[in-house]
């Protein structure tokens, strides 16, 4: 029987690009415990960079350090992450090491050419000499067998290091569960839970309304995430992409929910991205003139923002959203293992919607673990839509960023996706709040800072036309009086906050846009 890993040292192998360094820190963050490099740990021990111990003492001496430091590094007993040098599985000792203290060894596996791509020309890298591409296929022949005989597990390293982090803490978790997040959408009888965790697809039949005897679930075949109900159970697929968000997949879902036989007793479960519940939430809202639908959001976007709030709707060929209704869902869950698959640019799409939640209460997102930061927009959304269900008022500050982004997606000329647009806009934002005296300098620079911290682009698109910008903006659906923006501003106890503020003078956003650019000339 293999033993229980769970609580064992955490040693992460693999050649140089892997991300063991990147990965390690966020994996060591997510489990509350201290990463170490193994490298650095040597240094320090030696008193000598690892060139110069290779130089005096040669590759023997360096394996003899190499072995007290990683014993060391195996017994203490806060249980460190250990990010291990690239050759450590190489010797025998170190893996007989691994073996005695039952650590569990993940190898961050990547082919050549991404991690080629990683290290770039490979400079001050010996092992690299000539050239990293070839070097990184040869040493991916010589040491990958002694990687695979180290290794308790093995862990694509190609994603995002958020993604390949969660997915090496999913393989350490096994079937164990995990803390789960829970808030609660206050809107009286209506009210419903928003359940946040790695895992948490395991409660989707506990939180369906009681009496339930059937369900109809609605996903797209390319999500691929099953749900186990303790009810009977039907997959309706919808087509894939926005083309779906139409009337049509309405009434094909309700005529497909008669013909088996669904009634006002029974729900829907939805499963997928901003498509499925937009599209099973309008259904569900009108088939027998309203059912319980409860939202299994699996893109970052739909987590921390569109299944919940209770906005339904689909597209007509005049407009996006232009039909639909509020129809709050009985529950969401938002399970983050299923984020770990996401294609990077997707995931990174989200990131651009959560870093708006920084500035609306969220505080310093970017330093929390992702079932965190999940729950944290969450408890955000939540908390709003508790108190302006229907956008009469506050809900509107989930606009953040929003009115350039929305603009650039409708030029429709740059090849930005919502959540790169939105990230565009929040610094727009600040500049705009800055040069109408509602923040300062340094403010700007945090909007900055908090955007590259998700990896995302701050720039406004080379060629952009920013006089059609604006009479986008002026269009914009939340205009009320002239251009409208939600901004920062600092309440009288010292904190930001945002609000809605009308009326703008063209001037000032020309302005902004004249200080956004400049910032970005070389």
């Amino acid at each position: 029987m293999e033993p229980d890993r769970r609580h064992a040292p955490l040693v992460l192998i693999g050649l140089m690009g892997a991300g063991k360094s990147t990965v390690g820190p966020l994996v060591a963050r997510r489990l509350g415990r201290p990463f170490v490099d193994a490298d650095a740990a040597i240094e320090a021990t030696a008193g000598r960079a690892i060139p110069e111990i290779f130089a005096d003492s040669g590759e023997a001496g360096f394996r003899r350090i190499e072995s007290e430091v990683l014993e060391d590094l195996l017994s203490r007993a806060d249980r460190p992450v250990i990010g291990a040098g690239g050759g450590a599985v190489l010797a025998d000792a170190n893996r007989a090491l691994l073996r005695r203290y039952e650590a569990a060894v993940v190898w961050l596996r990547a082919d050549p050419e991404t991690l080629a791509a990683r290290v770039g020309d490979g400079q001050g890298r010996p092992l690299l000499a000539g050239g990293a591409r070839a070097a990184l296929e040869r040493l991916t022949v010589e040491r990958g067998p002694f990687y695979a005989d180290a290794a308790t597990d093995e862990v694509p390293a190609v994603a995002l290091p958020e993604q390949v982090c969660e997915e090496v803490v999913r393989r350490l978790r096994g079937s164990a569960a995990e803390e789960r997040f829970r808030v609660t959408v206050e809107l009286g009888d209506r009210s419903y839970p928003v359940v946040v965790g790695a895992g948490a697809l395991d409660a989707v039949g506990s939180l369906l309304p009681a009496g339930t005897r059937k369900v109809a679930v609605v996903t797209q075949a390319a999500i691929g995430i099953d749900v186990e109900l303790p009810v009977e159970q039907r997959t309706f697929l919808l087509g894939e992409g926005e083309p779906a968000k139409t009337l049509a997949s309405v009434e094909q879902l309700c005529r497909q929910w008669a013909a088996w036989g669904l009634s006002r007793a029974d729900a829907v479960v939805a499963v997928g991205g901003g498509v499925v519940t937009d599209v099973a939430g309008f259904a569900a809202s009108a088939y027998h003139r309203g059912i319980p639908v409860l939202h299994v959001p699996t893109t970052l976007l739909g987590q921390i923002d569109a299944a919940i709030g209770g906005k339904t709707g689909v597209n007509l060929p005049e407009g996006k959203n232009l039909v639909g209704a509020f129809w709050q869902p009985c529950a969401v869950v938002c399970d983050t293992d299923t984020l770990i698959g996401l294609p990077t640019r997707e995931y990174r799409c989200g990131m651009g919607e959560l870093a708006k939640y920084h500035f609306l209460g969220g505080g310093a997102l970017d330093a929390a673990a992702l079932p965190e930061r999940v729950f944290q927009a969450a408890r955000i959304k939540a908390e709003v839509v508790s108190g302006d269900e229907r956008e009469g008022g506050r809900r509107a500050i989930l606009n953040y960023g929003h009115t350039l982004a929305h603009a650039l997606e409708i030029a429709g000329t740059f090849d930005l996706r919502h959540g790169e647009a939105v990230a565009v806009g929040l610094p727009f934002a600040a500049h705009l709040a800055h040069g109408l005296g509602r923040i300062d300098a340094g403010r700007v620079e945090e909007h900055y800072r908090v955007v590259r911290a998700y990896g995302l682009g701050d720039r406004l698109p080379a060629g952009v036309d920013t006089e059609q910008l604006l009479e986008l903006m002026g269009r914009d659906k939340k205009a009320l009086r002239g251009l409208t923006f939600v901004l920062e501003y600092v309440r009288p106890d010292g904190v930001h906050d945002v609000d809605v503020v009308d009326g703008i003078d063209p001037a000032a956003v020309r302005a902004a846009f004249t200080a956004m650019m400049e910032r970005s000339m070389p």
